[in-house]
């Protein structure tokens, strides 16, 4: 999809979904739990009246949200104790698939707390905000619910800074107008027109998020934009206005440790992608030049890490409790660590024999039906009604799950004798909706 017509209709206003009734009518017929998770640290003067705000008008007024989450790094303020007295469940981090390990960063907290929501639908709020709105979550939810071909929703806003004891109507973001949006615009100009691309508010439909993975520490939010457009497309995301958001600003020795860490996800995945070649190891080491009380300069070096967690849906202890077949994950592929070069070719798995290009089938049912004959005929395949039936039931499962992507009908068994690629094509297109 091209950028200028993503921007048209993938961009929203939050007053497009201030209906909250209309919102849990959608909700309702089309059977979604909604979990709101707020990751924490330390955010006590804070979290009270955002999960009080949002606790009141959308789940105990109007019960658009059905669940909520607080997943928090160990706080020593009281953040854990004004969760609980104003009804949000309480996780601690480190307690959440412990067999998995823990490190410490909101990306941990948030790719945690798909383990513990039970939504079909996962919105994640910072817990720093001042100025708490419910429309914070029903501009996120809503383009969810309207449009079935969206799965995932960032916000942006305008983004005061405070000078002193004046707020300034504009400045916040510095991190996100000198390093991320220059580089997106270098090398991933198709996420360009996110206008907050590090904003931490967003929600996504759980069969992408659990897809995906997670960058434990500051380069979350930008690691999730490159993948998900990556693996699922620019199509199936969008962007919603929030209006104004207050929050606490970062000093700038902050703002220096979270750029570190973006930049080292930016470049990560740049050279996954093949846009740029590193000859060397990036360094994990920030290094601060200080000046004490005696004007005396001094080195501080900081290790910051970005650790990488796979999918979730890659963890046993999720497949255990979201019920997952092993059949059923079949298609899973992490991103490649390192790109190989040159690339692998595919033609060992191409064969002129499975290659029609103007097919006479017109539906996936019947589509499936002539590719299983065609296996079985070319003895890659053994038997016919096993094979039909487990593209059945993979494809119906797990391979137009998300946006309008395309099918792929799949199939990894005994009845398999090698693996080949199939194409079918015909010129009038293929219905390929849900069965």
């Amino acid at each position: 999809m091209a950028i200028d017509k993503w921007l048209e209709i993938r961009s929203f206003s939050h007053a497009e979904f201030s209906d909250i009734d209309r919102l849990i009518r959608k909700k309702q017929n089309q059977n979604q739990i909604i979990s709101l998770c707020l990751p924490s640290l330390n955010e006590a003067a804070t979290i009270g009246k955002i999960i009080r705000t949002l606790k009141k008008s959308l789940h105990d007024q109007k019960p658009l949200i059905d669940e909520i989450l607080v997943i928090d790094s160990g706080s020593t303020d009281g953040t854990q104790e004004i969760a609980r007295q104003e009804g949000a469940l309480v996780f601690q981090s480190s307690e959440i698939l412990p067999e998995t390990g823990n490190y410490r960063g909101k990306g941990e907290n948030l790719w945690k707390s798909l383990q513990v929501a039970n939504g079909d639908l996962v919105v994640w709020i910072d817990t720093d905000i001042r100025n708490i709105h419910p429309r914070f979550v029903t501009a996120l939810i809503g383009p969810l619910l309207a449009y079935p071909e969206i799965s995932f929703v960032k916000s942006f806003y305008r983004r005061p800074i405070r000078v002193g004891k004046k707020l300034q109507a504009t400045g916040g973001g510095r991190v996100t107008e000198i390093l991320v949006k220059p580089f997106f615009n270098l090398l991933f100009p198709q996420l360009a027109l996110f206008n907050q691309p590090l904003s931490g508010e967003y929600a996504g439909r759980r069969e992408l998020l659990e897809r995906v993975p997670f960058f434990t520490g500051y380069g979350v939010e930008a690691g999730l934009l490159i993948d998900i457009e990556q693996r699922f497309g620019l199509s199936c995301m969008a962007q919603v206005d929030l209006d104004v958001r207050i929050h606490r600003n970062q000093d700038l020795q902050s703002l220096r440790k979270m750029a570190f860490g973006i930049l080292r996800v930016l470049m990560t995945r740049a050279e996954q992608q093949g846009k740029l070649v590193l000859l060397d190891n990036m360094n994990n080491h920030f290094i601060s030049l200080l000046k004490d009380e005696n004007d005396t300069f001094k080195i501080r070096a900081e290790e910051i890490y970005e650790i990488e967690r796979a999918p979730i849906i890659r963890c046993e202890a999720y497949q255990k409790k979201r019920q997952f077949q092993d059949d059923d994950l079949i298609l899973l592929d992490e991103t490649p660590k390192k790109l190989t070069y040159p690339i692998v070719s595919l033609s060992n798995l191409l064969d002129q024999r499975l290659i029609i290009l103007d097919g006479p089938a017109g539906d996936k049912e019947t589509v499936l039906e002539e590719i299983s004959r065609l296996l079985v005929r070319q003895r890659i395949a053994k038997n016919y009604p096993q094979l039909i039936h487990d593209f059945y039931k993979r494809e119906n499962i797990l391979s137009t799950g998300i946006g309008s992507g395309v099918a792929i009908p799949h199939d990894l068994s005994s009845n398999i004798n090698q693996m080949k690629i199939v194409i079918y094509r015909r010129r009038a297109g293929i219905q390929f909706d849900y069965m």
